[in-house]
């Protein structure tokens, strides 16, 4: 694992490399939702953590090519630009919203995990708010430099929305 772990960090310090914030964030809450999933006394919420963090890895693997995508459209004509960026801005708001069910889960755990392993949850849940807090950045860079008022305002609506719901 440590080798793997180790060629995964050498490629997102790597200048060049399209492993970004995005990748950070997704691989951040998958390690949350794996720490949370450990400790879940209830089955379906097992279920639900160990989807969520397939999820993540699987969007961890598509950011990268997304935002190689935006770059090249930006560098080819640009007509295609605004439907990249848009593409490219679903995985952030996905990490988003999933942040606050991993939160969610870190909370609801709580109350049935013994104490000596509420440090794992507070790893968890500080893990989850901050693939949280890179992802909402990542979607506000992205909403600034596509400059299309009607999907920035659907775009803060989920954003809303998914804060609500916690």
């Amino acid at each position: 694992m440590a080798r793997s772990l180790d060629a995964f960090l050498e490629e997102v310090a790597r200048r060049g490399s399209w492993l970004g914030g995005g990748t950070v964030a997704a691989v951040s809450l998958a390690l949350a939702a794996a720490l949370v999933e450990k400790l879940a006394v209830q089955p379906a919420a097992a279920r639900r953590l160990r989807r969520i963090r397939r999820e993540c890895l699987r969007w961890a693997e598509q950011d990268a090519q997304r935002f190689a995508n935006v770059i090249e459209a930006m560098r080819q004509d640009g007509h295609r630009f605004p439907q990249a960026l848009r593409a490219a801005t679903e995985i952030p708001w996905h990490v988003f919203q999933r942040s606050h069910v991993v939160q969610g889960a870190c909370r609801a755990a709580q109350r049935s995990v013994n104490a000596r392993f509420h440090s794992d949850l507070r790893c968890a849940m500080a893990l989850a708010q901050a693939a949280g807090a890179g992802a909402h950045a990542l979607i506000e860079t992205n909403l600034a430099w596509l400059k299309d008022p009607r999907y920035t305002r659907m775009m803060r609506r989920r954003l809303a929305a998914a804060r609500a719901s916690r």
